[in-house]
C-alpha cells in the first residue's frame, strides 16, 4: 500500500497543478486514469484494463457492470487526505504487478524446527505450568520463614 499511496500524491499534486479537477466526475475519472497510466510507466504495476467505462460504474449495480469497481465510497477531492486514501485504494484495484510477493516460509524457519499439535503443545503446557505450581507451593510451605511465622495449629 505505501508504493500506491507515493502515486496517489504524486497523481493528486498533478491534478491540483494542471487544475485537472472536476464537478464531471466521468472526465474527472478519466483523467484519474490517464494520469495514472503516466505515473506508473517504468514501475512493474501495469493497468489491468485499457478501458474502464466508468459511466457504467456509476449507474449501474455492480453485479450488471463488466469491470467491477465500487466508485460509491468516492471521496470530494476537496478532502485530500480522504481522497488520497481512496485513490490509492483505487490504483491498487485497477493495477496488478505492484504488490511484491511474501518470500516462502521454508526461507524464513530454520531447517530443524519442528511443529506439534496444538492439542500436545497445550497438555504439555499445562503439565509444566502444574509441575511447577506444585513445586513452589511445596516450598512455600517448607521455608523457614513460614515456619517462623506460622504456628502449627493443632485440631483435635
Amino acid at each position: 500500500m505505501p508504493k500506491f499511496l507515493l502515486i496517489a500524491e504524486k497523481v493528486y499534486k498533478k491534478f491540483e497543478e494542471d487544475k485537472l479537477f472536476s464537478d464531471n466526475l466521468i472526465e474527472q475519472l478519466n483523467n484519474l486514469v490517464s494520469i495514472i497510466r503516466k505515473e506508473i510507466k517504468g514501475t512493474p504495476c501495469k493497468l489491468k484494463y485499457n478501458f474502464i467505462d466508468f459511466e457504467e460504474c456509476l449507474s449501474k449495480p455492480l453485479n450488471e457492470c463488466t469491470i467491477k469497481i465500487d466508485m460509491s465510497l468516492m471521496p470530494k477531492y476537496k478532502n485530500k487526505g480522504e481522497y488520497i486514501m481512496w485513490l490509492a485504494s483505487f490504483i491498487e484495484r485497477i493495477t496488478i504487478g505492484g504488490q511484491s510477493k511474501l518470500p516462502p516460509l521454508s526461507s524464513i524457519v530454520p531447517p530443524d524446527f519442528s511443529v506439534k499439535k496444538d492439542s500436545e503443545l497445550i497438555s504439555e503446557n499445562k503439565k509444566k505450568v502444574s509441575e511447577e505450581n506444585v513445586k513452589l507451593i511445596e516450598n512455600y510451605f517448607n521455608s523457614e520463614e513460614y515456619k517462623k511465622n506460622n504456628k502449627k495449629i493443632n485440631l483435635i
